[in-house]
This record gives C-alpha cells, sequence and structure tokens, in this order.
C-alpha cells in the first residue's frame, strides 16, 4: 500500500474541488499536509478569507491527521516564500508541493483588462513556478522531492480561455525543464490535465454539469496525484491525462516530415501532406531528443560537448 508517512505537502488551492480531494487523499496516507486557499473568486480579483482552508484542515484533523490552514493568494514571489515558511513553521520540512491553485476567465482574447488577464496568469504559472524555486533548495538538501503540477487539456486549444491556456502551458514548460535539473536530486516533477467535476463544470448546462458529478468525481484524479508524492515514483518531466478512472499518458509528438536543405515555400506547399502526417509518430520527450532527429539528415560533426 502506498504510504506518506512522515512526509510534507503543500497543496495550493486545496479549500475547494479537486484540491480539497487531492489534500484529503495525501492526509488519509500520512503526509502532514499545510492547506493553501486564498478562498476568492476564480477570477483572482476578488478577495477571499481563511475559511475554506480551514474547513479542510477541520475535516483532517477529525480523522486524525495533521494539517494547517493557510490563506495566502499564490502569485508572487513574497507569497510563495510565506507559504512555504509557514509549511516549515508547521511541520519541519516540505516533501511535496501539489500546484493546484488556478483561475481562469472566459471570453475571447481581448475581452480582459490587462489586470485580469495577469492575474490569472500569475495564478496559473508565476505563482507555481515561485512555490518550486522557493521549495527546491529545501528538496535538494534533503535529497527527495515529489512536485506535481496541475495544468489542463484547455491548453491544447477550447477556445474563450486564452489567459488560462497560456498559463497552464507555461506549466507544462516549466514541467519538462525542472524534471531535467531534479533528477540528480530524486527531486521528480511530473503534471496532470485533470478531468474532473469542478465550479467550472458546475457552470456549464445541467445535462453536461450532472454528468461530470456523477462520472468524474475529483478523487479519481487525487488517486494519480498520491502516486506522483510517493516513493515508489521512478520517472520524471512526464504528463497524464486522469478523469473518470483512466489514466494515460500525453505527450509531443513529431513525424519523419520533409528534409530538404534547398527548402522553399513551394516545396512545402507541395510536401504538406506528409509534413502533417502523424500516422506513424515519435515521441519527442526532451529537447536534444528533438535536436537527435535532426542528427539522421545532418550529422554532429563538432566533437563532444556533454549534450550529444
Amino acid at each position: 500500500m502506498i504510504r506518506l508517512d512522515g512526509r510534507v505537502a503543500i497543496v495550493t488551492g486545496a479549500g475547494r474541488g479537486m484540491g480539497r480531494t487531492h489534500a484529503l487523499l495525501l492526509a488519509a496516507r500520512g503526509a502532514k499536509i499545510l492547506i493553501n486557499d486564498y478562498g476568492g473568486s476564480q477570477s483572482t480579483l476578488a478577495p477571499g478569507d481563511i475559511t475554506h482552508a480551514q474547513a479542510v484542515v477541520d475535516e483532517i484533523r477529525a480523522a486524525g491527521g495533521e494539517a494547517e490552514a493557510d490563506a495566502a493568494m499564490v502569485g508572487t514571489g513574497q507569497s510563495a516564500r510565506a507559504i512555504v515558511e509557514h509549511a516549515l513553521d508547521a511541520f519541519g520540512r516540505v516533501d511535496i508541493l501539489v500546484n493546484n491553485a488556478g483561475g481562469s476567465l472566459i471570453g475571447e482574447p481581448d475581452a480582459f483588462t490587462d489586470d485580469e488577464i495577469e492575474g490569472v496568469l500569475r495564478t496559473n504559472f508565476i505563482g507555481p513556478y515561485m512555490l518550486l524555486r522557493r521549495v527546491w533548495p529545501l528538496m535538494r538538501d534533503q535529497g527527495f522531492g515529489r512536485i506535481v503540477n496541475i495544468m489542463s487539456s484547455a491548453v491544447l486549444g477550447a477556445g474563450h480561455l486564452a489567459p488560462y491556456a497560456a498559463g497552464k502551458a507555461g506549466l507544462l514548460g516549466l514541467t519538462h525543464d525542472a524534471a531535467f535539473d531534479g533528477r540528480a536530486h530524486d527531486i521528480l516533477v511530473n503534471g496532470i490535465f485533470p478531468t474532473g467535476a469542478s465550479r467550472l463544470t458546475e457552470t456549464s448546462q445541467e445535462d453536461v454539469a450532472l454528468w461530470y458529478r456523477n462520472h468524474f468525481q475529483p478523487e479519481k484524479v487525487s488517486a494519480l496525484v498520491v502516486y506522483l508524492c510517493s516513493n515508489q515514483l521512478d520517472f520524471s518531466g512526464e504528463v497524464f491525462n486522469a478523469g473518470g478512472g483512466r489514466i494515460a499518458r500525453l505527450a509531443i509528438f513529431d513525424n519523419d516530415g520533409l528534409f530538404d536543405p534547398a527548402i522553399t515555400p513551394e516545396g512545402i506547399a507541395a510536401n504538406i501532406d506528409a509534413i502533417r502526417d502523424l500516422s506513424e509518430p515519435t515521441i519527442i520527450p526532451t529537447l536534444w531528443a528533438q535536436t537527435e532527429r535532426y542528427f539522421a539528415h545532418i550529422p554532429w560533426t563538432g566533437g563532444k560537448t556533454g549534450l550529444f
């Protein structure tokens, strides 16, 4: 059985929705939890309070677990420092970070004010990055860390979610890159594109909201969160779709495409079907794997670099 006894986790946006179920399951498996939730609106602009975070803390304590409430708003280096210091003051260490907090706006790309866009980007990307960099030296010094970045399928494009999709896409890049630097220290960084009933799905028409409530309970995403926070984990830099009991790896692919040293716009037009054909894809897990795809056509001749 996967247990997290002795581990300390920070879970952001944990006062409601999927963040709450992530925190509850982590606590049920033995982790001590800092429940962070600023208690405000999805737009990130309306202020909140500690009520939601404290309610989850009360649930965990009633079940025999250990937790503390934190109402700092994710989004700045200063708030990240305060959140991490709160966890250290309460529990003495940090082993796990679940970057779950997020906010969204619905409308075309030009529908929002500058402040609204910047607020969503801060919550979905800047805040998680700042938290990651604050826990990083702690995890590096202790030789253990698990970071789970909660992203969204909105990264793939859905319409009317540009600030949210852009912020989560930034988090995808952070996940892939931080995984490189963390492996030597057993800091493993992975991501999830979750599908689950949430405040957002509750704003949908009733039959859609009911479908989510009946089949996509947040707990079914939380099971993957717990696994990605465990000692059993032995990989990093990967991203998974999760929802309704389905777990599947999501990755970036390319194909053999076209190689023509005398490439022209007309040559591209004549071969665009082959260029776009993904019937025989190759996974591209890293920048270096992408670079190596060119070697079949342009062999490296510069000697040993430490990169290739």
